[in-house]
């Protein structure tokens, strides 16, 4: 009987979950130009997390083409120039001057958007 009981409440818990997610809406991540900014600049501090960075490569940018295309910028760069020491983001000297320059394009496009 107690089985019946949890199954029927679990049946019931599972089905009001569905409808607050239809009705609401499933959340979404959402990346913005600042967000990336942030990342790279902790990422040249050496402040940044390998689960950062992971979060950001793998997580493709659907809302915005030009975001999406530095994300890969930065997951090319990251197979050459980039190694892990104690959980944390290392890039060596040519992908640290890389990533400034990703980070000046960033800058010059945030600039824009703001101005818009």
């Amino acid at each position: 009987m107690e089985f019946l009981i949890t199954l029927g409440l679990s049946f019931g818990l599972i089905v009001l979950a569905l409808l607050v997610f239809r009705f609401v809406g499933m959340p979404i991540y959402r990346v913005e130009a600042v967000n990336i900014q942030v990342l790279l600049e902790s990422v040249l501090d050496n402040t940044a997390t390998t689960a950062d960075w992971d979060v950001f490569i793998g997580m493709r940018i659907h809302q915005s083409p030009e975001l999406d295309e530095i994300r890969q910028q930065c997951a090319m760069l990251a197979e050459t120039e980039m190694t892990e020491r104690n959980g944390m983001v290392i890039f060596s000297d040519k992908g640290r001057t890389q990533l400034t320059e990703i980070l000046a394009r960033l800058g010059q496009q945030t600039d824009s958007g703001a101005q818009q």
